[in-house]
C-alpha cells in the first residue's frame, strides 16, 4: 500500500487549519496530493428557497471558501509546496466525506480534534466523531496542539479480535516504511499463553503480516481498562502516533471519555489513526 491521496476536511477554524498542517507533512513525506474538502449548507426555510436563488447562494459561499482558502495559502505557505486540490461542495460534512471517499478514493482521511474535555464529542469534535463511526477509510484525529514530525515510534493496540481483511492494516505498514518508523504492538489483558484459539489465529495473522517490518510486541497482562493500559505504556515509550481499530463495539472515543489527569495528558496531543472494522 502507498498513500497516493488524503484528503482533508476543513472549515478554516484553528482546529482544521492545524490538521491541514500536519496533513501537509504527510504528504511531502508520501509524495501524496492533498484534497482539501469544504462542506457548508444552506438554511434556507424551503418555502423561500427557490430555482434561482439557489445557484446565487452556492456563489456566495464558494466564493467565501475560495477567499478563506487564499489567505490558508498565506498563513501555511508550505501548502503551495505539495500538489493540492480545493473541493466545496453543498452537504453536510459526514455525507460529503463518503461522497468524495467514494470518487477520491483516498488513503486516508485527516481531521481536527478540539483537545482535552471529559466528552467524547466535545474532544473529537462531532464532525471528526461522526466520520471516525461511519468511514470506511482511516481516519486519522490531530489534535490542536499537535505538531507534525517525522514519526519514529507507532503504538498499534491490538485486541487481536477477528480481522475481516488484514491488509486493512497496510496504512501502519505504509507510514513505518515511509518514516523508517518502529511499530510497537500492544495487547492488554493477557499474555501470549493464554489467548484463547480464536485470538491465538488473529495473533497469528498479524505476526506474518508484519513480518518483516520493524515491530516488536509488548503484553500488559493485568486486567486493565483500554485507556489505562494506554497510558502505562505511553508512560515509558515514546510513541508518535496511537492507532486502533475502530470496533462496533468498543469506539476508541472511549479512550478520552474521563477528564484529562497527569497520566493521560500525553494523549492530548497525540495522533489517532483508527481503522475501520471491516465487519
Amino acid at each position: 500500500m502507498k498513500i497516493q491521496n488524503i484528503l482533508v476536511p476543513i472549515d478554516f477554524s484553528d482546529c482544521s487549519n492545524n490538521a491541514l498542517a500536519y496533513s501537509i507533512g504527510l504528504a511531502k513525506e508520501a509524495k501524496a496530493k492533498l484534497s482539501l474538502l469544504h462542506c457548508y449548507t444552506v438554511h434556507v426555510p424551503a418555502a423561500e428557497m427557490t430555482m434561482d436563488l439557489h445557484p446565487q447562494i452556492s456563489y456566495e459561499f464558494e466564493k467565501n471558501a475560495k477567499e478563506n482558502y487564499e489567505r490558508l495559502k498565506i498563513k501555511l505557505p508550505d501548502l503551495n509546496k505539495v500538489s493540492h486540490q480545493l473541493l466545496t461542495k453543498m452537504n453536510f460534512i459526514t455525507d460529503g466525506i463518503s461522497n468524495v471517499s467514494r470518487e477520491l478514493k483516498p488513503e486516508l482521511i485527516v481531521m481536527g480534534t478540539k483537545g482535552a474535555d471529559n466528552r467524547v464529542d466535545a474532544f473529537f469534535g462531532s464532525n471528526t466523531y461522526n466520520a471516525i463511526k461511519k468511514s470506511k477509510i482511516p481516519v486519522l484525529a490531530v489534535p490542536e496542539e499537535a505538531q507534525f514530525h517525522k514519526l519514529r515510534s507507532l503504538l498499534f493496540a491490538a485486541d487481536f479480535e477477528h480481522i475481516e481483511d488484514i491488509d486493512a492494516l497496510g496504512i501502519i505498514k505504509a507510514l513505518a516504511n515511509m518514516f523508517t518508523a518502529e511499530i510497537q504492538i500492544l495487547h492488554i489483558g493477557e499474555g501470549w499463553a493464554e489467548l484463547n484459539r480464536m485470538k491465538t489465529k488473529e495473533a497469528a495473522k498479524v505476526v506474518e503480516y508484519f513480518g518483516q517490518t520493524d515491530h516488536s510486541y509488548y503484553f500488559i497482562k493485568e486486567k486493565l481498562d483500554v485507556e489505562d493500559a494506554i497510558d502505562q505504556h505511553l508512560e515509558h515509550h515514546r510513541n508518535e502516533l496511537l492507532i486502533l481499530i475502530a470496533r462496533k463495539h468498543h469506539f476508541p472515543g472511549n479512550l478520552f471519555k474521563k477528564r484529562v489527569t497527569k497520566k493521560t495528558v500525553m494523549r492530548t496531543t497525540l495522533p489517532l489513526l483508527t481503522i475501520p472494522d471491516s465487519r
